[in-house]
């Protein structure tokens, strides 16, 4: 019974025996570096490691009951938090293992900073898409701010405890700011370049996906959706009731999965738009046919699969899809779809077609037409550019 039971808290985890392992091990070492510091007058790693056994006590004993950190974070934080004991204590060389653990303390806090800039953007009903380069710099921003916030505290209890004003070295202070502002620069650039096919792109999304009901996303997707029904189809907005079942058959048809990916890659090719799967024409909210699947996660990788196939991966960084669920079990899988600078085809066997927005239509383009549309992308893109600066 007892293993029973520790079996379930393991599925229910939906941690890897591996991960398991490493969070526990962790959880103690920190925890007994914590106490001794506390024992000795060390504040400095007190003060870091009481967050560290909060995070890990999460993560071992809560994990998506109350809020998931994603694994490769957890490993960041802890290995960022035993470089710098190491650098402390070692006597040869400690103070390149310093700057290096600071570096790796810098991007821990660029990945919180970008979680906290994407939280606030799904807070603003409206925002079609985000600026990277502002992201970018809120987050370095926040990096910094809270590296700051967290001397200023260790700053004033050890001011308070030890009763001495000059408890650091404000040369140290610099140093150490210094890394964690190339760390978070780090973060922020390999964000800028490539959102998706990044491990820091992979802790973001998964921190947003497995939290969405507790920071609230959920709602504050419901909500952009129906204000989305509200706008009404246009040269940025199409809806579509289902990924690929016919509804007058009732049976799987591939020209439903084409309808979809026609849609998405005029998206690209012209000015952007969201594509709501799951929505009549009358903007009734039917719900996407995960009945179809075996279930929502399978119908999100058929998705992302035939995106694949039949555009490219190279252009999945362009494309975020999120299902909102609405009463009933009625699922509406949003796609937003950024304009891409190089044109995109949609491949059909041996042909490669190419499609745009016209209104609220999508058109194919072919011969001239196709060359003269290409040759005036930039100019394109330059009035789309305008359009968001407008918007933000």
């Amino acid at each position: 019974m007892e293993r029973d039971g520790g079996q379930r808290i393991y599925n229910t985890l939906k941690l890897k025996r591996e991960a398991l392992l490493f969070y526990y091990v962790s959880f103690v070492v920190v925890t007994l570096i914590t106490v001794i510091g506390l024992i000795f007058g060390d504040f400095g790693d007190a003060l870091v490691g009481l967050p560290m056994v909060i995070i890990l006590g999460l993560a071992i004993f809560t994990d998506r009951k109350v809020i998931h950190v994603p694994p490769e974070m957890i490993v960041l934080v802890v290995s960022a938090f035993f470089l710098s004991f190491i650098g402390r204590e070692a006597s040869s060389g400690s103070a390149a293992i310093m700057f290096c653990a600071s570096i790796l303390t810098g991007v821990n806090l660029g990945i919180l900073g970008l979680i906290l800039v994407y939280i606030l953007l799904k807070s603003m009903p409206g925002t079609r898409d985000e600026d990277r380069r502002v992201v970018a710099f809120i987050s370095v921003c926040i990096a910094v701010a809270s590296y700051t916030m967290i001397r200023l505290i260790q700053y004033c209890v050890t001011l308070v405890v030890q009763v001495r004003a000059d408890a650091m070295d404000i040369g140290v202070i610099m140093t150490e700011t210094a890394a964690i502002f190339i760390g978070a620069f780090i973060v922020a650039m390999i964000y800028k370049i490539q959102r998706r096919e990044n491990i820091f792109g992979g802790i973001l999304n998964s921190f947003l996906e497995e939290n969405s009901e507790v920071i609230g996303m959920d709602d504050m997707e419901r909500v952009e959706v129906q204000r989305l029904i509200e706008d009404g189809e246009s040269e940025w907005l199409e809806f579509k009731s289902t990924l690929r079942t016919n509804l007058q058959t009732g049976e799987n048809d591939k020209r439903m999965e084409r309808a979809v990916l026609k849609t998405i890659v005029a998206f690209l090719n012209s000015d952007g738009g969201d594509l709501l799967v799951g929505v009549a024409d009358d903007g009734s909210i039917i719900g996407a046919d995960v009945a179809s699947f075996e279930n929502r996660d399978k119908m999100g990788l058929h998705l992302s699969n035939i995106i694949s196939a039949q555009i490219g991966n190279a252009f999945l960084p362009y494309i975020s899809t999120r299902m909102v669920e609405f009463d009933d079990d009625r699922v509406v899988i949003h796609i937003r779809c950024r304009p891409c600078e190089r044109p995109v085809f949609l491949k059909d066997g041996k042909l490669e077609i190419f499609y745009v927005r016209k209104g609220p239509q999508t058109e194919e383009l072919t011969g001239m037409s196709l060359l003269g549309y290409v040759n005036n992308r930039k100019q394109q893109m330059k009035g789309w550019k305008k359009r968001q600066q407008r918007m933000s």
